[in-house]
């Protein structure tokens, strides 16, 4: 199992300010022992609590400020023609020295509108076509044969694609874990071996008191997770789960529970809209002095 951070970085505050919060928390994250840092996307109609347009753009800054291996959770591939994705994340990648992840997703129609591009989009040709691109693109990325690829989706198909087409599943925040597992499952058996990837990520409030974890949960993701259930988002659940909001031992259970149903790799978003920097700051040294140890243990 591993551990890495998802930033959320919200379109209702200038971005510098809260780009240069973000390298700090990725500071403390890489004291720690986290192993990666994952920025999502969106285009968005009004100012939102997360996320921003053009990932790429934001890890090719993330990339000359942290040590930390990136990737994009997700990237939606109907805001990009294919050939130009594939030059830019090349670029990506050498930009921090072969360690970008491109998280993928399709995106909604509107997405393909705000950007001025057809909303048809192959999804199965598109990672051939990237795989193509990457052994003949200048600069080539660093990584042989181009970073890895992760494919979301919330359908049995998104995972079938994951295991044939591309080197891990995604999932999303908004799948409950009933949906994860069952997606897992599905990657593994079409993937056959044990170097596949399958990662999620999820909100995450520590506390050394439960009942304290779960008040600050409820006081200040509330602005992250009204942001799902006003789009009837929470896919598989009728509301939010927060699996991981708790004490160390907690979320250490949870972790277990996740490494048996298949989960190799999970983000934890600390810091979405509306968690003060020293709750989330809390957070991340709970999970790295008493969590994270027992993992990087157990990987290793």
């Amino acid at each position: 199992m591993r551990l890495g951070v998802a930033l959320d970085l919200s379109s209702q505050e200038p971005v510098r300010p809260q780009v240069d919060r973000a390298v700090t928390m990725l500071a403390r994250a890489e004291q720690h022992g986290f192993d990666s840092a994952w920025v999502g996307e969106s285009y968005h109609a009004t100012p939102q609590p997360f996320h921003l347009p053009s990932v790429l753009m934001v890890l090719g800054h993330l990339a000359g400020r942290t040590s930390l291996a990136l990737g994009s959770a997700v990237l939606l591939l109907r805001a990009y023609s294919p050939r130009k994705l594939a030059y830019e994340a090349a670029l990506l990648d050498q930009l921090c020295g072969g360690t970008f992840t491109l998280g993928l997703g399709l995106g909604s129609p509107e997405v393909a509108e705000r950007v001025g591009l057809p909303a048809g989009v192959d999804f199965d040709a598109t990672l051939t076509l990237l795989r193509d691109a990457w052994s003949a693109s200048i600069p080539s990325p660093v990584q042989r044969g181009g970073p890895r690829v992760l494919v979301g989706g919330k359908v049995a198909a998104s995972a079938r694609r994951a295991a044939t087409l591309a080197d891990g599943y995604y999932g999303a925040t908004n799948y409950c874990d009933d949906l994860l597992f069952q997606q897992s499952a599905t990657y593994w058996s079409y993937r056959g071996d044990s170097e596949g990837v399958v990662a999620t990520t999820r909100f995450c409030v520590v506390h050394e008191d439960a009942a304290t974890a779960r008040e600050l949960a409820a006081r200040h993701l509330k602005a992250a997770t009204d942001y799902y259930t006003e789009r009837g988002s929470w896919i598989g659940a009728d509301g939010p789960e927060l699996p991981l909001v708790g004490t160390p031992d907690e979320i250490d259970t949870t972790l277990a529970r996740y490494a048996r149903a298949g989960i190799t790799s999970v983000q934890l978003r600390v810091a979405p809209f509306g968690v003060p920097p020293d709750v989330a700051r809390h957070t991340l040294d709970l999970v790295g002095r008493h969590t994270l140890p027992n993992w990087l243990e157990r990987t290793s």
